[in-house]
């Protein structure tokens, strides 16, 4: 009730917000100012200032990957109509017109900190008070992430949308196999040199180098309230709920404590678009409730305006439901104090005859065995993707398939609430010592469609922590894979029915797993593996649900 209270009170605000946020007005800098790092290498940065005033404002920074001209980030400078100097700057990674430069390397908490030098520059300049907040999502999300453990003074708050907040988790190696499609689209458009792309799909165990793109690891540093607000078929959104939740608990002083977090039922392109994979995002969530807005936030800590942030919810999620428009208690926002939600773990079975139970199998170890064929992976069919098509899309085409194996409930006898971490456990052997294992969870509407909910991957190397040579996963000693399919929020009706399918591949979302041995992708030709699911009570496969009880 407060989340609707909150929306309708202030509906003409958000007009207003979304207007000035619109592309129709042509945007020309100020000023542009070349702000030294402390290695000496100068970043150009974009100044724009409310009309007639240039001095002593609070600011608002944006470091961009794509270029300080690049749209839609260029479109926060109208923030300054608000009263804020906005202050768009290139990241180095803009700068390297051969793309030579790896993105966010310089703008963390290591021997350079990008962030931390503009964000102090910027306070001691005449241009502002003092008090310094960042915004953006997506690529602009990421540089605020990595600055905030390096802990400026000067930065008072962020506004951080749809952003990863661990570089090789949740942005290129989740599972062990790389987001192929992502990263190549990714560093084509910030980092063209090939160079940097083969190594970085050389690293495919979490290292030393990948530590230094772990935000989250790096909570216990960061000083800064933040908003962080993601969509449920977000390529990001275990990201954003990991980072709101480290900070949240182990945040220092400033931080801990004064997050908040809002997640809806989008793609990373909401607002954008309003398609939401095979359908429509909901109606009552469009926009994002008005609590949330940037100019709320920046001034409350930016001009330091008692306008009760303290009373918005730290949490604030979209409870999903059938999107075919069929009604029902889902499809509505709600409020929490904490993430996770308190839940009870509820494990549905793969079975026999390809049931999806409650119960385990009476049978010690039924067999379901299938061939995959790297010549001829299973499509990506929606999902959490990034320039392929995205959100919740029927799967019956490759639930028809031979390499496909479908596990399927009987119709649910009530309304299934699911809000939280999905995890899955797939007992698995192969002739193979390094393929995959894919899973996707679908919602079985009463008309057939197969929705997909989320879906996840492991590569079977790291059960071996990726050594060639390695006894192969025997048919006779079948490995226990764990998949972590993120997190969702969905009400699943009484009549329709729960799905778990099991593979060996999702292409061109993940690079394809030739089965030759790990790293030998681009060495050895690719070979069919003969994979196998075990079930029943000796191998238990199975998804565990967080079931939200009435």
């Amino acid at each position: 009730m407060m989340v609707r209270r909150l929306i309708i009170a202030s509906l003409t605000i958000l007009i207003n917000l979304s207007n000035l946020l619109s592309t129709d007005l042509e945007l020309v800098p100020d000023f542009t100012v070349m702000i030294p790092m402390r290695d000496g290498t100068e970043l150009p940065t974009d100044l724009y200032f409310p009309d007639g005033e240039l001095y002593n404002l609070p600011c608002v920074l944006m470091r961009c990957p794509a270029g300080r001209h690049a749209y839609p980030w260029r479109n926060y400078a109208k923030l300054a109509h608000f009263g804020y100097v906005i202050a768009i700057q290139d990241t180095r990674s803009a700068l390297d017109k051969e793309g030579k430069s790896l993105p966010y390397w310089t703008d963390g908490w290591g021997h350079e900190k990008d962030g931390y030098d503009t964000v102090e520059w910027l306070a001691r300049s005449t241009f502002t008070n003092g008090r310094i907040g960042t915004i953006g999502f997506s690529a602009v999300g990421i540089t605020q992430q990595m600055m905030a453990p390096s802990a400026p003074p000067s930065l008072k708050c962020q506004y951080i949308g749809v952003a990863a907040g661990s570089i090789y988790h949740h942005a290129v190696f989740p599972g062990g196999q790389l987001l192929k499609n992502q990263i190549e689209g990714w560093l084509g458009a910030y980092a063209k040199d090939p160079s940097i792309y083969n190594y970085l799909s050389s690293q495919p165990h979490y290292n030393e180098f990948w530590s230094y793109f772990d935000s989250i690891s790096m909570a216990h540093e960061v000083t800064a309230p933040a908003i962080h607000y993601g969509g449920w078929y977000d390529i990001f959104i275990q990201g954003t709920l990991d980072s709101f939740v480290a900070r949240q608990n182990e945040g220092k002083e400033g931080a801990k404590g004064k997050q908040k977090l809002i997640i809806g039922p989008w793609t990373h392109f909401w607002p954008d678009t309003t398609e939401l994979g095979d359908f429509e995002v909901p109606l009552n969530a469009r926009e994002m409730p008005i609590a949330f807005s940037p100019k709320r936030w920046f001034d409350h800590y930016l001009k330091e305006v008692n306008n009760n942030i303290d009373e918005i919810p730290a949490v604030t999620y979209y409870l999903m439901g059938p999107l075919d428009g069929t009604f029902t208690s889902g499809n509505v926002w709600k409020t929490a104090d904490h993430w996770p939600i308190p839940s009870e773990r509820v494990a549905f079975y793969l079975g026999e005859s390809h049931s999806l139970t409650q119960t385990p199998s009476d049978v010690k170890n039924e067999k379901y065995s299938y061939e995959y064929d790297p010549n001829n992976p299973v499509p990506t069919m929606g999902g959490r993707n990034l320039f392929i098509e995205s959100g919740p899309m029927d799967q019956r085409k490759i639930e028809e398939r031979e390499d496909v194996i479908v596990f399927t409930s009987a119709p649910l006898e009530e309304d299934l609430e699911i809000t939280g971490h999905l995890l899955a456990t797939i007992y698995f052997s192969s002739d193979c010592d390094d393929t995959d294992v894919v899973v996707r969870f679908c919602d079985v509407y009463p008309d057939g469609k197969s929705i997909l909910i989320a879906d996840s991957i492991f590569r079977t190397a790291l059960l071996n922590d990726g050594h060639h040579g390695e006894p192969k996963l025997d048919d006779s000693e079948p490995r226990e894979v764990e998949l972590d399919l993120w997190s969702t929020s969905v009400l699943i009706p009484k009549g329709h029915k729960l799905r778990v399918s099991v593979s060996s591949s999702n292409y061109p979302r993940f690079e394809r797993n030739v089965n030759n041995g790990f790293m030998n992708i681009h060495k050895n030709a690719p070979i069919v593996a003969h994979n196998i699911i075990h079930t029943g009570k000796k191998y238990p496969s199975r998804i565990n649900l967080p079931i939200i009880k009435k």
